[in-house]
């Protein structure tokens, strides 16, 4: 333990910088979980956005399949 005013002053400023990197790493982890977070629902929206996506085209090409094939029941 100090004895002196400046030594007081050196042992509480450690402890104040100390205290300040364990917030910093804290701080530092919790955004690295809520980008992880964003992320990994940007990839299922991105997902859900893609099979929605394959379903349309698949029911536009049922579609004109069913269109052809009406129009060459017409057919002589």
């Amino acid at each position: 333990m100090a004895d002196t005013i400046k030594g007081k002053l050196v042992e509480a400023g450690n402890a104040i910088s100390e205290t300040a990197q364990k917030v910093a790493n804290r701080a530092s982890e919790k955004a690295e979980e809520a980008k992880n977070w964003v992320n990994e629902k940007l990839d299922k929206a991105q997902n859900r956005a893609d099979e929605a996506a394959e379903k349309a085209k698949n029911e536009a090409e049922a579609a004109k399949a069913d269109a052809e094939a009406k129009d060459c029941n017409k057919c002589p």
